[in-house]
C-alpha cells in the first residue's frame, strides 16, 4: 500500500479519533510519525499518546496508564500551534485537561472511568485577510 501524504493521513487520523476509534487513529498517526522530524514529530507523538489515553478510558483501564498518557501527550502538545495540519489545539488542550481531572479521580478510585463524549480534535479555521486601512 503506498504511503499517504502526511496531511491526508493526519486528517484521516483526526476523523477516526473524532469517531471514537482511538486505536485506529493511533495507528494512522504512528505511520506518519515514523517519517516526520522536529516539531511535527513531537506533535504527532502527543496526538498518539492522547489517542492511547482515550482508548484506555473508553475501554475501562488501566486508570494509571490513562493519566500517564494524558500527561505525556499534553506535555508534547503544549506550545504547539497545530498549524502544519490546521489542527485547533487550544480548545482541545483545555478539554483534555478537564478529562485529565476526571481520569485522576478514576485513578484514585473516587469515581469510575470518564464517560464519553470525549474531546474532539477540530480543524482551525483560517483567518480572513485584513484589508489595508
Amino acid at each position: 500500500m503506498p504511503a499517504m501524504p502526511s496531511a491526508s493521513a493526519v486528517e484521516r487520523g483526526r476523523a477516526l479519533f473524532n469517531a471514537g476509534r482511538y486505536f485506529d487513529a493511533h495507528e494512522v498517526w504512528e505511520e506518519v510519525w515514523l517519517s516526520e522530524t522536529g516539531e511535527r514529530r513531537r506533535l504527532l507523538q502527543g496526538l498518539i499518546q492522547i489517542a492511547a489515553a482515550l482508548h484506555k478510558a473508553a475501554g475501562g483501564g488501566p486508570a494509571s496508564g490513562c493519566v500517564r498518557l494524558l500527561d505525556a501527550g499534553l506535555d508534547k502538545l503544549d506550545g504547539q500551534t497545530g498549524a502544519p495540519w490546521r489542527l485547533a489545539l487550544g480548545r482541545f488542550r483545555g478539554d483534555l485537561r478537564k478529562l485529565r481531572t476526571l481520569a485522576e479521580a478514576w485513578r484514585q478510585e473516587r469515581s469510575g472511568p470518564p464517560e464519553a463524549p470525549f474531546p474532539k480534535l477540530r480543524r482551525s479555521v483560517p483567518r480572513p485577510a485584513r484589508e489595508p486601512g
